[in-house]
């Protein structure tokens, strides 16, 4: 019995041994067979050369609850054919990317582009050009100015999100996994780049308006400077006359073009500053929304309140409000694409799901958005 045992556990060790040097002289080939499976037996999602997405619901919570069944392939991409040659579903994307809308302020209000490159470049026109009217008995016309091109390169950098949940969670039949799984992605990963579009420096990061050198007068202005209004205290405004008169100068400011879709953007404690001002007759300037769909406003303007603007603290120096047409001043990118890879082995018990797109953005008029700072 011994012998025989021997024998089989010989013949299974030379068995392996001969698999594995198979394996090993056909690789290349072997791989080019499992990604045929993978194609051949995938999730019905759309194919990147196809214009037909053929995406049930069904399959992808499927996906989410079970994953794929092969050796191969454990994730569902958006990018060449070579990493996987499926496009995550185009209904999923667009649900991410209205959560991360309705998530992130700076989202709601700044133009954003979607493109299928690492990089783009934006033209500005860092002076504008001269126009007059020709009267038909003018014999010459007079010169104008020719507008300055300058070119603001926004490229995209990846951002990523690794939510986690156990089994029991995805067995339950009762919870919309897809549904869980598009919140926890879009919350984490919007939180990241809000404070991106406000406050970083742009290395490997979107490049926030706050990150932008400042200079106090409108003559100042030039591509790469905001205008910015100072209250004469430190992290509060000096008193209630001054902080009218200041803030009333920061909206006229703005030329005509900004002003019609203009906003106020501030942090929490500034908003709770801003709410205590009163004009000379004892009226609040800051008006309470009246209704749900309705932003407060601050001098006719709508008050977007950004958690991720500097707070305002008495004695220390914040730039706490920014006021402007933020649609014009501010540009995020997207590359196109959104890519999630379902992880059960890294995190057991739990399965974690690495999500990861790619993001961008900068100041591209630099007229369009006044910054105040709350500094003597």
């Amino acid at each position: 019995m011994d012998k025989m045992n021997k024998e089989i556990q010989s013949a299974i060790s030379e068995l392996n041994e001969n698999i594995d040097t198979f394996i090993k002289d056909n690789k290349k080939d072997i791989e080019q067979m499992k990604v045929k499976m993978f194609n051949e037996a995938a999730l019905p999602l759309a194919k990147i050369n196809g214009d037909n997405e053929s995406y049930q619901k069904a399959d992808f919570s499927n996906y989410i609850r079970n994953g794929v069944d092969d050796f191969f392939k454990k994730s569902l991409n958006s990018g060449t054919g070579e990493a996987g040659g499926y496009f995550l579903p185009s209904s999923i994307v667009e649900k991410v990317n209205n959560r991360m809308k309705f998530l992130s302020p700076m989202r709601s209000i700044a133009k954003i582009m979607t493109i299928s490159s690492n990089s783009i470049d934006m033209l500005v026109d860092s002076k504008n050009p001269d126009a007059g009217w020709a009267a038909e008995t003018e014999e010459e016309r007079a010169e104008t100015d020719s507008p300055e091109i300058q070119k603001i390169k926004i490229p995209v950098h990846e951002i990523y999100a690794k939510p986690k949940a156990n089994q029991r969670l995805l067995d339950d039949s009762q919870v919309d996994v897809e549904d869980w799984l598009i919140t926890k992605i879009s919350e984490k990963i919007a939180t990241l780049e809000n404070s991106a579009f406000v406050n970083r420096n742009g290395t490997d990061k979107p490049k926030g308006f706050l990150n932008y050198d400042m200079v106090e007068t409108a003559e100042e202005i030039e591509i790469g400077k905001l205008q910015c209004f100072k209250t004469g205290a430190n992290g509060k405004f000096a008193d209630d006359e001054s902080a009218l008169n200041l803030l009333i100068d920061v909206v006229c400011s703005i030329k005509p073009i900004y002003a019609k879709n203009a906003k106020w953007v501030m942090s929490r404690s500034a908003l709770s500053s801003v709410r205590k001002l009163k004009n000379k007759d004892g009226v609040a300037l800051w008006q309470p929304s009246i209704a749900e769909a309705t932003p407060s406003m601050l001098l006719g303007y709508p008050v977007i309140l950004d958690d991720d603007m500097p707070a305002l603290k008495e004695g220390t120096q914040s730039a706490s409000i920014a006021f402007g047409d933020f649609y014009s001043g501010y540009q995020i990118v997207d590359r196109q694409g959104l890519k999630i890879i379902r992880d059960p082995y890294t995190s057991k018990p739990f399965v974690e799901f690495y999500a990861s797109k790619r993001t961008g953005g900068a100041v591209v008029d630099f007229e369009a958005i006044k910054v105040l700072k709350f500094e003597e």
